[in-house]
């Protein structure tokens, strides 16, 4: 089959097009005819050689959505023609979705609802799962938290938020622009314009003493303001912690930090909680084919070598309102 592979990773890496074979379908794997996936920030790191959870056979890309051509012989829940939603690869020993077809394990798949398109499909697995990593099982949320989102527009904040308000959550995310402050607004969701109002000029203008929980989607230095901005005792939960920060004023404020790596179960074969993240991701599908929750993709990127080795070497460069769609 044809796959982008990426022969060498690190500073200098590129995909090139490649004739491969697939490894043996597994007794629990799915193989999906790969119909649409998306770009994610891990994918990026894995390309530049920034995390050392790249695919050993360099195809890259866990977001996948298809269509199942064969199956395991203990598989259960699927049959040949069914249309799915997948975070099944992409790292460690596992092949992702930049190929003609992908292995899947069972326990990752859900169904594609019926009046999901393959785009929107493709951009859901990787976001959904840490969202609701996050809400669900991190934050613990229930209605009248106060929660933050730091990156309020990206991939991952997007969905957070939305998933927040639906849960009940009072949710406040952080804009650059008129454009996205505008989105937030009218979503239900409180924009705080960072690059005119400080965290202590937020506060101030709420009228309370700090969030109950910061969602860091961004990292770095916005770490600083997640540690003013959280409550004492109040917590905060990043998906981007690879950085060097003073921790004394988190220290002060008795906080909590926790990490979020949504990868793990996957790359671990930790069975237990990769059946809770297909759970997830079943049912933010299904909340997004309902129309409740909006999924935005800023860009859409063909099948093709040329626009695939630019989309990776330019995603890291700039800020992002919602996703990066490749389909065929």
């Amino acid at each position: 089959m044809k796959a982008f592979v990426v022969e060498q990773y690190g500073k200098n890496a590129a995909l090139t097009e490649k004739d491969v074979t697939l490894d043996q379908t597994g007794n629990y794997d799915l193989k999906i005819k790969v119909e649409g996936t998306s770009l994610n920030p891990l994918d990026t790191k894995m390309f530049f050689g920034h995390v050392a959870a790249a695919p050993s056979t360099g195809i890259l890309q866990g977001d996948v959505t298809g269509i199942v051509i064969e199956t395991g012989k203990s598989v259960t829940s699927f049959s040949i023609g069914d249309h799915v939603i997948a975070f099944g690869g992409g790292l460690g020993n596992r092949s992702g979705a930049l190929a003609e077809e992908m292995l899947v394990p069972e326990q990752m798949a859900v169904h594609r609802p019926e009046h999901l398109d393959v785009a929107t499909a493709g951009c859901l697995p990787v976001i959904s799962l840490t969202a609701m990593e996050v809400l669900k099982e991190r934050a613990a949320v229930y209605p009248g938290m106060r929660l933050y989102v730091a990156g309020g527009t990206g991939g991952v904040g997007h969905l957070v938020g939305q998933l927040a308000k639906h849960y009940g959550c009072d949710v406040t995310a952080s804009a650059a622009n008129d454009e996205k402050a505008t989105w937030l607004d009218e979503h239900g969701i409180r924009p705080h314009r960072y690059r005119e109002e400080s965290a202590e000029q937020l506060l101030k203008r709420l009228g309370h003493d700090g969030f109950d929980v910061i969602i860091d989607t961004v990292g770095g230095d916005h770490l600083q303001e997640s540690f003013i901005l959280a409550k004492e005792r109040g917590k905060i939960i990043s998906i981007a912690t690879r950085t060097t920060q003073d921790l004394t004023p988190m220290h002060s404020k008795a906080l909590t930090l926790e990490a979020v790596f949504v990868a793990l179960p996957l790359l671990k074969g930790k069975e237990e909680e990769m059946l809770q993240q297909k759970k997830h991701l079943a049912e933010v599908a299904q909340l997004v084919a309902d129309g409740v929750i909006d999924l935005v993709i800023e860009e859409h990127v063909p099948w093709q070598i040329d626009a695939l080795n630019a989309a990776y070497q330019t995603f890291d460069l700039r800020s992002h309102f919602g996703k990066v769609s490749i389909t065929k």
